[in-house]
């Protein structure tokens, strides 16, 4: 496959796409259904492409409901009230904020119209399909005797021909009266809550004229008035029933806020995303540095995960929309982070195939209502350097904020913020007055709960974490939130973050719609080729059609599978193979588990306590350990254990003062990480699998055709000479359209045990068994400075990295050997693959007999012409790196 220039930019991009559609405007397209089928995949696939490049650098804002994610955002836009702020759940849509930048000295303003954009016919089947189908697969495997799958398996009452009657007569079976197959208790209330979202959406659209597909400008106050998720309601205790009441396009536009908010709060359910206009100050946020040509930038509020009132719908809309986000801030409480809605978010970004490591660097954490988090009284820490440890282990709320802010964001502590709506209302003296009664009664009293005004609650711990360690990210934290609740420095984060990675994750987005064009191009440009020969029969065409976009599929394939042990670029870096390695995903990265592993080690709590004592002791040298007490009260043996089973037994606990516990410790990591390294490369080749599975599904659905099969066998055996070979490179051929089917040799290699218990111990930079200088049985050194240089805490220090190192090198090099050998095998496969692929010349029909047909060479007028160049060679040659 002819290349693409290798990482073009934005403007490169736009470029191609503009001379790509020109093309199509000059190219005469061959009077063929698959080349007409590939001009029109071409179209949209270059609309796809321009649409990704011009639109906005967007902010996905995403959690669980009730963390406060719409005040936070109205705060960081200096207008607390700019969405609908309630006690319960109260986005009940995606909220699109198009940003630009007001005048100073003006407060921020929102247009006082919404765009109201509806779903299409067709996204709300899908809609409608994705939570049936879930709820007919859940019913069936608990409760079969409801007989869900036999009544709506394969059904959608937005295509099907019988509308909801199916649907209608089925799900009163969720409230079975006594005496049923399955009891009404049985039953769980969200099963009957999914059918009850299910009926809202049914009536919305029964009730709708001439709205799907299309956008209604709505008054903001009645779209703050209607779109809020109404308060949790008890499960209907009958089967609900159809309720239409018509609305259209001028009931919505009504200037009687109230007529409008009624007719969208039925419209509800079938209402796709509302975009709002705002003019930001730059006395709260200047975006004058965000904002350029290449770098509009938008804020999107999803629907909280999670919340009562929404049962899937939500969750589809997210997934559609999330597919377009090039950053995510994540809203979690700071006093409960660990939540099931913020992880949901972050598995359906996985699913749709991001990889891991570049979420973790498309991520912002910000952890809200930090005004809840108490500073620990610490009264039983010594005054002086406070060690981050230390901390965590006296808050809850900062050790949470912490553990879990980093499992989106992968140690990189500069996207945690730790921030507060309510102190930065009051830093910033915000207003807040578009609120309800009851909203503004919740700012009041939690403002009333704040400390005094110019109160640093935080300020001596931050310090004392400054003296311990200057490099720890929790001083910076607890100050930017002692300042203005955080917001200030949540705005030069985004800032900083949009500059950095923004245009790059753009550019990613981009370079996947245009990698399916470059190769849609491909078969293009062959199938012109092909038509201008115009001596092949129709099955050769295809054949060549087919065989060709095996071997596009195949160059895209094999360049990532020889870079699957080579260290992956960085994000945002200039390496080209950066986006190549998008196709499948990429392994577990080497390095990040080398810092993960020296982590583990350095959270022992057997440094922690030999620091510990140095710190405590009033020479700063670890001291040294007291021997075992003679004598006192004995050990009773438990029942069931003998007195001399009971005096086998150790004397005394695991001790940081020997080299045995450190070691014991090594092994039992080595192997843990090891075998969870084997985890994370089956879960990165069950994804990879099933990518290219994905991939070549038109090639294995074409290959497993008996025509095709019959076709394949004449060409191969007349190309290779014999009906064997023929047999088995076909065969090898079929077994690289599945690559599902290495699962067992993965499976294999990612079974081999790790590093030997005697590998282990000779890696280990300590010896062992061995007591360590401060052990109460080491003889006391003569020279009192070498005394005390064998017990400084910086010989502890030196151990831990030597420690650290050592156990990361041991689970480094085995996944690199493994991961070389899943290399070795799958680049053997697709190599010898694209080996026996033939030639685009050598796929002809065979050869008439002399004399057939009258020969055409020759000088004469039957001579063949020069090739005329097509618009298609010269785009592809214009913007080729062969």
């Amino acid at each position: 496959m002819t290349v693409f220039k290798k990482d073009p930019s934005l403007a490169e991009l736009r470029e191609f796409t503009h001379q790509t559609l020109t093309m199509l405007s000059e190219q005469n397209i061959p009077d063929t259904p698959e080349a007409h089928e590939s001009r029109d995949r071409i179209e949209s696939l270059a609309a796809e492409l321009d649409a990704r490049l011009n639109a906005p650098v967007t902010i996905g804002v995403v959690g669980e409901y009730s963390v406060g994610k719409s005040l936070l955002l109205g705060t960081l836009l200096g207008k607390p009230d700019l969405l609908p702020v309630e006690a319960g759940p109260s986005t009940g849509n995606i909220t699109v904020l198009e940003l630009s930048r007001g005048e100073p000295g003006r407060p921020t303003t929102a247009d006082e119209n919404t765009d109201v954009a509806f779903l299409t016919e067709k996204q709300l089947a899908a809609c409608v399909g994705a939570v049936l189908d879930d709820l007919v697969r859940v019913l069936d495997e608990r409760h079969p005797h409801l007989g869900a799958g036999v009544a709506l398996a394969d059904y959608n009452p937005v295509t099907d021909a019988r509308g909801w009657a199916p649907f209608e007569a089925w799900y009163p079976r969720l409230w079975p009266a006594a005496g049923g197959p399955v009891a009404y208790e049985a039953i769980g209330a969200a099963h009957r809550d999914a059918v009850t979202e299910l009926c809202r959406i049914r009536d919305a659209a029964l009730s709708q004229r001439d709205l799907l597909g299309t956008s209604v400008g709505v008054s903001r106050k009645a779209v703050g008035a209607a779109l809020v998720l109404g308060a949790a309601q008890r499960t209907p205790e009958i089967p609900p029933k159809r309720i239409v009441q018509p609305f259209d396009t001028g009931q919505l536009k009504n200037s009687d806020t109230v007529v409008a908010a009624e007719a969208l709060r039925r419209a509800f359910p079938l209402v796709e995303k509302v975009t709002l206009r705002v003019e930001v100050s730059p006395d709260h946020w200047d975006l004058s540095g965000l904002i350029s040509q290449d770098t509009a930038v938008r804020l999107l509020d999803f629907p909280g995960i999670n919340a009562a009132g929404s049962f899937g719908r939500d969750t589809y809309l997210s997934r559609r929309e999330l597919v377009s986000v090039h950053t995510i801030l994540l809203v979690i409480s700071a006093v409960r982070p660990e939540s099931k809605g913020a992880s949901t978010f972050w598995d359906m970004l996985c699913e749709d195939g991001r990889e891991p490591q570049g979420l973790a660097s498309a991520a912002l954490v910000a952890a809200n209502a930090f005004d809840l988090a108490k500073p620990p009284t610490l009264m039983d820490v010594p005054e002086g350097p406070l060690p981050l440890r230390q901390l965590l282990s006296h808050s809850a709320e900062v050790n949470g904020v912490h553990v879990y802010g980093n499992k989106f964001v992968h140690h990189r502590e500069d996207g945690i913020v730790a921030v507060s709506s309510i102190a930065a209302i009051r830093a910033h003296q915000l207003p807040y007055t578009e609120t309800s009664s009851e909203t503004r009664e919740r700012i009041h009293k939690a403002l009333a709960d704040l400390d005094p005004p110019g109160a640093k609650r935080w300020e001596k711990i931050a310090d004392r974490l400054r003296r311990a360690d200057e490099t720890n990210p929790w001083t910076d934290r607890l100050r930017a939130y002692d300042n203005d609740g955080g917001v200030q420095r949540l705005r030069l984060l985004i800032d900083h973050h949009v500059r950095r990675h923004g245009l790059d994750q753009k550019l990613e987005r981009a370079r996947g719609s245009h990698r399916k064009l470059w190769r849609e191009l491909s078969l293009l440009q062959r199938q012109v080729h092909r038509a201008a020969g115009g001596e092949q029969p129709e099955e050769y065409r295809e054949l060549a059609l087919r065989l060709g976009e095996f071997r596009d599929l195949l160059g895209l394939m094999l360049p990532t599978l020889y870079q699957l042990t080579t260290p992956a670029p960085r994000v945002g870096g200039a390496d080209g193979a950066s986006y190549a390695a998008e196709l499948g995903g990429r392994p577990p990265r080497r390095e990040e588990i080398a810092d993960s592993v020296r982590d583990d080690v350095f959270d022992w709590r057997e440094w922690q306590e030999l620091l510990g004592r140095a710190e405590r002791d009033r020479n700063h040298l670890v001291p040294r350990s007291e021997p075992p007490a003679q004598g006192g009260i004995k050990n009773l043996p438990r029942p069931g254990r003998t007195a001399a089973v009971a005096a086998q037994a150790p004397a005394s606990e695991e001790s940081a003062d020997v080299t045995l516990t450190f070691l014991d410790r090594f092994r039992a990591l080595v192997d843990r990480r090891t075998g969870e390294e084997h985890d994370q490369l089956r879960v990165w080749f069950d994804h990879w699998a099933a990518y290219w599975q994905d991939e070549f599904g038109r090639l294995r659905e074409w290959m497993a055709d008996p025509a095709t099969d019959s076709l394949l066998n004449e060409l191969f055996t007349r190309l290779r000479g014999s009906a064997h070979r023929a047999d088995s490179q076909l065969n090898h051929l079929w077994t690289a359209l599945n690559p599902v089917h290495a699962r067992e040799r993965v499976e294999e290699l990612a079974s081999v045990p790790g590093p030997t218990s005697g590998d282990q111990e000779n890696r280990f930079p300590m010896r062992a068994p061995h007591a360590l200088p401060w052990d109460h049985r080491m003889p006391r050194l003569e020279d009192q400075r070498s005394e005390e240089r064998e017990r400084h805490p910086l010989l502890v220090v030196q151990l831990r990295q030597h420690t650290a190192d050592a156990a990361a090198r041991l689970v480094t090099e085995h996944l690199g050997r493994t991961l070389a050998l899943i290399e070795k095998d799958l680049v053997a496969l697709y190599s010898k693959t694209a080996e026996y692929l033939p030639r685009e010349n050598e796929v002809r029909a065979p050869r008439k007999p002399l004399g057939t047909e009258p020969h055409s060479g020759g000088d004469g007028a039957g001579a063949a012409e020069v090739p005329v160049e097509e618009p298609i060679d010269i785009l592809i040659r214009a913007w080729s790196d062969d």
